[in-house]
């Protein structure tokens, strides 16, 4: 327990000399702010000018700003702080310690999925556009996209040597966060072709209980996937330290 103190303490110094990661953690508040401010003045726009509703594709848009951004934000924050450490040469010095390398990742995979889950239920109830009854249908959802994030960090580990290519690496994962929106305007049947996409599923079980559908179907599929997906990357990884 008191490893876990120590790396959270750690944890908050670091982000605290760093103005990337603090921006990276207000982000999600601008994104709240953002949709209260602007989403109902766009929305009666639509109305008044071109007759067209844009409520139904709320889902849509609630989506990408915090099912999808959040734990891309939140695989950045960690995974950059995991790439200081490793300029560092903190982890071959962790190998030899009581705490192993291994549970110190373990930690900081834990430590994102925590802050997705807890950003996505917080922003989505701050924005006052999410039914508060739907909220704990969210959390598996949340979860499951607490997986991405999970997935951003071990990407920017394995193959990111600084932050310049770490964030050469989250432009082009960013593409993926682009890709689920076109599921949104594709019949169900041709929804699957784009399940390739690991951010996918997660959003697909948004827009599901927000009709107040059933998305368990997709849950498990983006859980077993995204988890995959964790343990080849992990692989890597395991390799690459044992070559350190």
């Amino acid at each position: 327990m008191k490893y876990l103190v120590a790396f959270g303490l750690n944890d908050l110094k670091n982000i605290r000399r760093d103005s990337l990661l603090i921006y990276l953690i207000l982000v999600p508040w601008l994104l709240v702010l953002l949709v209260i401010l602007l989403l109902p003045e766009v929305t009666n726009w639509f109305v008044t000018e071109h007759g067209f509703d844009l409520v139904p594709y709320y889902p849509l848009v609630l989506s990408f700003f915090f099912i999808l951004q959040i734990p891309f934000l939140s695989g950045l924050v960690f995974g950059f702080l995991l790439l200081d450490e490793k300029d560092e040469r903190i982890f071959p010095a962790l190998q030899v310690t009581p705490v192993s390398l291994k549970n110190y990742i373990i930690y900081r995979f834990i430590v994102a999925v925590t802050f997705t889950v807890i950003y996505v239920l917080a922003t989505l109830a701050a924005t006052g556009f999410m039914e508060y009854s739907l909220l704990p249908k969210v959390v598996p959802v949340a979860l499951v996209a607490g997986l991405i994030a999970v997935l951003l960090i071990l990407l920017l580990i394995v193959f990111a040597h600084n932050k310049v290519e770490g964030l050469a690496i989250t432009k082009a994962f960013g593409i993926l966060l682009l890709g689920p929106l076109a599921a949104f305007f594709v019949e169900s049947k041709g929804q699957a072709l784009l399940g390739i996409l690991p951010t996918y599923w997660p959003a697909k079980a948004f827009w599901l209980i927000s009709e107040g559908k059933s998305a368990y179907l997709q849950l498990f599929i983006g859980a077993i996937y995204l988890l995959a997906l964790i343990v080849i990357l992990l692989k890597r990884f395991e390799k690459r330290i044992r070559q350190l």
